[in-house]
């Protein structure tokens, strides 16, 4: 029984997952990450050529493999089964069987990409067989450092603390096995003994209420992440101030907080305010910064720019959606030109200021073509015309 209930819950989750991918992986995104990853693979082909053989290639290599072999943990456990699934305790193991099968799928993405640049890189200087133990030891490392995460849930450790131990573990591990093949014997025998310490640590009867937040936990981390590309309603949110932000929240006094002007301030406090929306910028900044830098590319940077601009106006459309249908327009219910004037104000700015932030990366860039950056205002101020139109066509669909 407890077998099957998983099933239906895996295939929910694939569900859940597939239908979010299809708003992830839009033509737009495809389209640019495919040219990105040409880029990408173009010039890390082009560093190999240049690169002699050296110590800071296999630190690289053993580090970004040892980031990326830290697994996922996902029992799909809910809220109830803390008090409907208790009797059946003592027959919950097939269940977590299929719990560890579906975990160890889920992560495979992030180490294989890793497995694959650390062997690109590692053709400089090391032979296929030291590659094919590197890779050998990155596979198995992965299921044990699994194995000793799940330990730590259930157990009173930190499970932070321990993360970063499987991560130091596996880096030095791998760094000594490309330093020379015996290593591989010493370093799977510590990580084994490490496992075996973990599981003595675990506790005998499965901790339900760690194990529901935990679930919970991962889940609300999912929607985060989906949230960066497209509108999520299941995130667990919660207004939160930054007191760094409050100078350039302008305090509107007398007749300038009038009906005409209100939202203005309440779109500019809602994003201040927002608990993921602010991060969520300036992280899509820095990501499409670094990338821009990294590549280097003139064409494929003034790419990156523009892609970059349209995501984060997608992401701004829901201060729209979280002020225009809330409790304010009816405590003061004003015209619905209004809130959509103040938003066009509001996002207007916003999106002129973060185009001046790519604007200024790109010229660290390519300074010699300085003249491409009033490009870059003018996409903003089209894309956010005409996504803000869809926003009020939608909104007037869903109107009484």
């Amino acid at each position: 029984m407890t077998e099957r209930l998983f099933r239906e819950r895996m295939n929910a989750d694939i569900e859940r997952r597939s239908y979010y991918g299809k708003f992830i992986f839009n033509s737009h995104f495809l389209i640019f990450l495919t040219i990105a990853s040409g880029f990408f693979l173009y010039s890390l082909l082009s560093l190999v050529q240049t690169l002699e053989p050296s110590l800071w290639q296999d630190i690289a290599a053993a580090l970004l493999v040892s980031v990326t072999i830290v697994p996922a943990y996902r029992t799909l456990l809910k809220r109830a089964d803390g008090v409907f699934l208790l009797p059946y305790e003592a027959k919950f193991d097939k269940y977590m069987i299929s719990a560890d099968r579906y975990s160890l799928t889920l992560g495979l993405a992030k180490p294989a990409i890793g497995g694959i640049v650390a062997a690109l890189l590692l053709t400089v200087g090391h032979g296929v067989v030291e590659i094919a133990v590197f890779i050998a030891a990155g596979i198995i490392f992965y299921v044990m450092n699994y194995h000793i995460k799940k330990a730590a849930i259930h157990s009173e450790l930190s499970n932070a603390a321990v993360i970063a131990g499987m991560m130091l573990l596996s880096f030095v591990s791998l760094l000594l096995i490309l330093q020379h093949l015996l290593w591989a014997i010493p370093a799977v025998a510590a990580v084994y003994m490490v496992m075996g310490y973990m599981k003595k640590r675990r506790h005998d009867q499965l901790d339900w209420s760690t194990l529901i937040d935990y679930e919970e936990a991962q889940l609300n981390r999912y929607y985060q992440n989906v949230a960066l590309f497209t509108n999520v309603s299941h995130i667990d949110k919660q207004f939160k101030r930054r007191r760094y932000l409050d100078p350039f929240l302008w305090k509107p006094k007398g007749d300038a907080f009038g009906k005409e002007r209100m939202y203005e301030y309440l779109f500019y406090r809602t994003f201040a305010r927002d608990h993921d929306l602010p991060m969520i910028v300036l992280r899509l900044i820095l990501l499409f910064g670094i990338v821009m830098v990294w590549i280097g590319n003139l064409y494929l940077s003034v790419i990156i720019v523009l892609f970059g601009i349209y995501i984060i106006v997608l992401q701004m459309s829901q201060i729209y959606t979280a002020q225009a249908y809330l409790l304010w327009p009816k405590v003061w219910p004003v015209d619905r030109r209004f809130i959509q004037k103040s938003y066009v104000t509001y996002s207007h700015k916003l999106v002129f200021v973060i185009a001046v932030i790519f604007s200024l990366i790109f010229l660290a860039v390519h300074i010699g073509h300085f003249y491409l950056v009033l490009l870059f205002p003018l996409w903003g101020y089209i894309i956010n015309r005409t996504l803000s139109r869809t926003v009020y066509k939608k909104e007037q669909q869903l109107s009484d």
